[in-house]
């Protein structure tokens, strides 16, 4: 039996690697915390915000 994870797809690679077991202190790491547009490209994401659990977003920016 296997422990249900988090899609770890759209989260960034401190996040994803802070989901295993022992590695929970980089979430700290984490830098993709906003979006972040292409420069002229009209909406279109560079970096996107990881999707994490573990950030509070109470304000987007």
């Amino acid at each position: 039996m296997t422990a249900p994870t988090e899609d770890t797809s759209t989260m960034s690679a401190e996040c994803a690697l802070a989901q295993r077991p022992g590695y929970w202190k980089l979430h700290q790491e984490c830098r993709q915390t906003r979006d972040i547009s292409l420069p002229h490209g009209r909406g279109i994401l560079l970096i996107p915000r990881c999707t994490c659990s573990h950030h509070c977003y109470s304000s987007p920016r």
